[in-house]
């Protein structure tokens, strides 16, 4: 099996990509019913404002077995992608730390799933282009403590679902458009 040819890195022969060139966003419906008829608005969120540190963990399913010739084979079964924000700060005007207070302050826990995540290399593409990112649908964002000791922190899990689809963003702020690869 041959991969599929990858789209080139857009940084300099031998330089370093910054991880702020690694984006995830948060998207939500948001249903006001105050209005008639209700109206539900798309809201976004780039996460990882006031957190110093953020990795997406792929979490390999995997297994090993050495045969009676001694050669080991490795299957990768699956992989449970996970990335967790701590701290998440709860802020003024942060929409997505009033959901989940929200949610949690209810125990509305089954809302905790209803997220599209994008994961968004900004090391990959241009403006002109569009940037290489993935949108994963059907994933939970969820809240892991609420407290602190000056700043009221909420640290939280992204769970990502692996039903994704592999497009381009056109611009690297939460108002981008996604556009699927053909």
């Amino acid at each position: 099996m041959a991969f599929p040819k990858p789209k080139p890195i857009n940084l300099n022969a031998g330089q370093r990509a910054e991880r702020k060139l690694f984006i995830t966003v948060a998207e939500w419906e948001e249903l006001d019913d105050s209005q008639t008829p209700a109206v539900t608005t798309t809201k976004r969120q780039i996460l990882g404002r006031r957190t110093p540190d953020s990795s997406l963990e792929y979490n390999s399913d995997m297994s090993t077995e050495t045969d009676i010739l001694g050669i080991t084979d490795t299957d990768l079964n699956k992989t449970e992608p996970q990335q967790d924000f701590d701290p998440f700060i709860v802020m003024g005007g942060n929409d997505l730390a009033s959901l989940l207070v929200d949610v949690m302050d209810r125990n509305g826990i089954s809302e905790l799933n209803q997220f599209t995540l994008y994961k968004i290399n900004a090391f990959k593409g241009n403006a002109t282009d569009g940037y290489e990112a993935v949108k994963h649908v059907n994933c939970s964002i969820i809240p892991t403590a609420i407290g602190g000791d000056t700043n009221l922190n909420m640290p939280i899990e992204a769970h990502w679902s692996n039903d994704l689809t592999t497009g381009t963003v056109d611009k690297l702020s939460d108002d981008f458009v996604f556009t699927a690869d053909a």
